[in-house]
C-alpha cells in the first residue's frame, strides 16, 4: 500500500500553511529585491559624493599651482619679505590637496599624473622658497617649469574627469545588470509560485472533489461502499459519516423493498380469495342475479383487478429495485412494440376518442422487449388517463446525438416545475390529478425510470411544443 499525500489534522490548518508557503517565496523575493536596492542606492550615493570630493580638489590643485605662481612672483620680483609667508602657506596648501588626493585616485594614470606634479612642484619650491631674492631674469626663466605644472594640473583634472565618467558607466552595467538579475528572480518566482499553488490546490481540493464524488453517488441511489477520503483529519471524519448515512439509507432502502415484497405478497392471497369469490357469483353458481346485483359484481371485479395491478406494480417495482434484471437487449422495431401496447388500450382511446399521432423517424431500438413494452405502456397508460376528451396523443421517435430518443406527449393538464424532479419518485402524485380517473399507484413512472436505468438510457420530462406534457426515453444509438 502505497503512502498518500501529508495532510495536517485540520482543513483549516492545510489552508494556513498553503497561504504561508505561497508568501515565502514572494516574501523572499522582495526582501532580495530591496536589499539589492539599497546596496544600489548606497554605492551610487558613495560613487556621487566621492567623484564632487576628488573633482573639487582636482580643480583645487589647478587653483593652488597658480596661486603658488603668483605669491612666487610677487616674493621675487617685489624683493619683499613679507611675502615669504603666503608663499610658504601657498605652498603648503598645495602639498596638502596632493597628498589628499592621493588616496581617492584609484586611476593609475591619473595617481602616475599626481606624483608628477608633486615632484615638479617640490622641485621648484626648492628654487624659489624663501630665503634669497631671485632677480627678474632668473624667475622669468622660470616660466616654463611653472607652464609644465599648470599642464600637469589641467591633465590631472581631464584624467579625474575620465576615470569618473567610466567609474559611472562601470556604476550604470552594474546596475542594468542587478536590474535584469531582478526581472530573472521575478520571472523565476512567477512559475515557482503557481507551482506551489498548483500541488496546494490539488491537496485542497482532493478531498473536496472525493465528498463531491461520494455525494453525487448517493443523490444517484447508487448505495454502493464509498471510496475512502483521504486529506486532512476532520474532512476524513466527514467522508465517515457520509459513509455512515449511505449504511444508513442501504438499511432504509432494504427494509423499504422488504416491506413492500411482504405487503404485496400477504396482500395477494386475500385477493385471490377476492376474486375468486367474484367469478362464482358472476358465473351465478350461488343463484340467479338480477340486474342490480350483476352491476354490483361488475364493480367489485372491476377494484378487483385494480387491486391486483396495483400489487402487481408494486411487486414488479420491488424486483427491480432489489435485483435489477438481466436484459436480452435486442432490434426492436418501435411500429410494432407501439402498435402491440396501443392494442391494449384501445376501449381507453375509442372512449374518450383520443387521436394518435405517430412518427417513427428512428425505426429500432436496441432494448428488452418487455422492459421496452413495460414503459411504453405505462407512458401511454398516463397520456391516455390524463388527456382531454377528443384530444392527441404523440409517439416519435429520433436519433439524438448519439442516442435513440422516444417521446411520448400529450395535451393533459401538464406537469408543475417544481414537480418535475419529483415525478419518477415512487408513490409521488402530481397535484394535477383528472377527476373521472381512478388515482394510481404512484409507481408507473418509477418503473419507467427503472427500466430505462437498467437498459443504460434515461427517463425525463421535456418541453416540447405545442404538447403540455411530453415525457422523453433514451436508449444509447
Amino acid at each position: 500500500m502505497t503512502a498518500g499525500p501529508y495532510y495536517p489534522r485540520s482543513f483549516t490548518i492545510l489552508v494556513i500553511v498553503a497561504m504561508g508557503v505561497l508568501i515565502v517565496p514572494l516574501a523572499s523575493g522582495l526582501i532580495n529585491v530591496v536589499h539589492v536596492l539599497q546596496n544600489v542606492v548606497d554605492t551610487q550615493r558613495q560613487f556621487t559624493r566621492n567623484s564632487l570630493a576628488v573633482t573639487r580638489d582636482v580643480r583645487q590643485v589647478g587653483e593652488s599651482v597658480s596661486q603658488f605662481q603668483r605669491a612666487a612672483g610677487q616674493y621675487h620680483l617685489l624683493h619683499d619679505a613679507e611675502f615669504g609667508d603666503a608663499l610658504e602657506r601657498v605652498y603648503a596648501a598645495l602639498r596638502a590637496r596632493l597628498t589628499q588626493l592621493d588616496a581617492p585616485l584609484a586611476d593609475a594614470a591619473a595617481r602616475a599624473t599626481l606624483a608628477r606634479l608633486d615632484r615638479a612642484s617640490a622641485a621648484l619650491y626648492r628654487t624659489v622658497r624663501p630665503g634669497s631674492f631671485l632677480d627678474s631674469t632668473h624667475f622669468h626663466a622660470l616660466e616654463p617649469e611653472f607652464g609644465a605644472l599648470h599642464a600637469a594640473a589641467r591633465r590631472l583634472q581631464e584624467q579625474a574627469d575620465a576615470a569618473v565618467q567610466a567609474k559611472q558607466q562601470a556604476l550604470e552595467a552594474a546596475m542594468q545588470s542587478t536590474r535584469e538579475r531582478l526581472i530573472l528572480l521575478g520571472l523565476a518566482l512567477v512559475p515557482l509560485t503557481l507551482l506551489l499553488a498548483a500541488v496546494f490546490s490539488w491537496l485542497i481540493n482532493r478531498p473536496i472533489r472525493q465528498l463531491k464524488a461520494a455525494i453525487q453517488q448517493l443523490g444517484q441511489a447508487n448505495l454502493a461502499p464509498l471510496p475512502a477520503i483521504s486529506g486532512p483529519q476532520d474532512m476524513v471524519e466527514l467522508g465517515r459519516e457520509i459513509d455512515w448515512l449511505r449504511q444508513r439509507l442501504q438499511a432504509l432502502e432494504a427494509q423499504k423493498t422488504r416491506f413492500l415484497r411482504h405487503v404485496s405478497h400477504e396482500l395477494n392471497t386475500p385477493l385471490a380469495s377476492l376474486r375468486e369469490g367474484v367469478a362464482l357469483l358472476s358465473d351465478e353458481l350461488a343463484g340467479r342475479l338480477n340486474a342490480r346485483q350483476r352491476d354490483i359484481v361488475a364493480i367489485m371485479d372491476q377494484g378487483s383487478r385494480d387491486l391486483q395491478r396495483r400489487i402487481e406494480e408494486l411487486i414488479r417495482y420491488g424486483n427491480m429495485v432489489r435485483e435489477p434484471a438481466q436484459l436480452t437487449a435486442s432490434e426492436q422495431a418501435l411500429a410494432d412494440v407501439v402498435d402491440s401496447v396501443l392494442a391494449r388500450h384501445r376501449l381507453a382511446l375509442d372512449a374518450r376518442r383520443l387521436t394518435v399521432d405517430t412518427e417513427f423517424d428512428a425505426a429500432a431500438v436496441r432494448a428488452d422487449r418487455a422492459q421496452l413494452e413495460t414503459a411504453l405502456d405505462n407512458l401511454l397508460s398516463n397520456a391516455v388517463r390524463f388527456s382531454p376528451e377528443d384530444g392527441r396523443i404523440l409517439v416519435k421517435s429520433a436519433p439524438q446525438q448519439g442516442t435513440v430518443a422516444l417521446w411520448v406527449c400529450d395535451m393533459g393538464p401538464g406537469i408543475a416545475a417544481a414537480e418535475r424532479d419529483r415525478v419518477f419518485e415512487p408513490f409521488f402524485q402530481g397535484a394535477h390529478q383528472p377527476a373521472s380517473a381512478v388515482r394510481g399507484s404512484g409507481l408507473g413512472l418509477s418503473i419507467v425510470r427503472e427500466a430505462q436505468l437498467a437498459a443504460g438510457g434515461r427517463a425525463e420530462v421535456v418541453d416540447r411544443t405545442p404538447w403540455s406534457t411530453c415525457f422523453c426515453l433514451t436508449w444509447p444509438a
